[in-house]
C-alpha cells in the first residue's frame, strides 16, 4: 500500500474529525443513543479529513471476500464467528490500500474482542495491513483514544 499520509498526520486528521464530532452533534454523544449513529457522523467528517480515500461504517468485505479474522471469536463466548464488522475503517474499496480502523464504544463496556481485532488489524504480518488502528471509547463527550500500530498499542 502507497500511504498518502503520514502516521502524524493521520493522528491530526482524525482527532480533527472527532472534534467535529464533538462540536457538531454533542447530543449523540449525551444521551442514549446506538453507537452506530456517533460511528456514521464520525464516518461523515472522516471522509472530509480523507477525501481521497474511501471512509465506511460496518464494512465486511476484503477485495471481493468476507472479512474475516482467524480466531477472533475466541475473544467471546457470544461470537460465533471469525467474520468481522470494523466500526470504521478508511480504505480504498477493492484495493489493498488499508489506513486506518476505528472501533468506538459509547459507554464502558467490555472492549476486549475490540482491541483484539484491532491488534489484528493492524499487524503487518496478517492478512491485513491496516497503517493504524483506533479504540475510540465515549464518556459523554469526553473520547478516550488508544491507537494501535503493527499489532501494539501506541502512546
Amino acid at each position: 500500500m502507497t500511504c498518502d499520509y503520514s502516521e502524524k498526520e493521520i493522528v491530526r486528521l482524525t482527532r480533527i474529525a472527532i472534534g467535529v464530532l464533538q462540536e457538531n452533534d454533542a447530543f449523540l454523544l449525551e444521551t442514549k443513543c446506538h453507537e452506530r449513529a456517533i460511528a456514521h457522523k464520525l464516518a461523515e467528517y472522516l471522509q472530509d479529513q480523507f477525501p481521497d480515500w474511501n471512509v465506511d461504517c460496518e464494512y465486511n468485505l476484503q477485495g471481493q471476500e468476507i472479512k474475516i479474522l482467524k480466531r477472533i471469536r475466541e475473544c467471546s463466548e457470544h461470537k460465533k464467528t471469525d467474520r468481522i464488522f470494523p466500526d470504521i475503517i478508511v480504505h480504498k474499496r477493492n484495493e489493498k490500500a488499508d489506513l486506518l480502523v476505528i472501533e468506538l464504544k459509547k459507554r464502558k463496556l467490555n472492549s476486549k474482542c475490540d482491541i483484539k481485532k484491532l491488534q489484528l488489524f493492524t499487524d503487518q504480518s496478517g492478512d491485513y495491513h491496516y497503517a493504524l488502528g483506533l479504540f475510540v471509547q465515549f464518556d459523554g463527550m469526553q473520547p478516550n483514544l488508544k491507537w494501535f500500530r503493527n499489532g501494539r498499542q501506541i502512546d
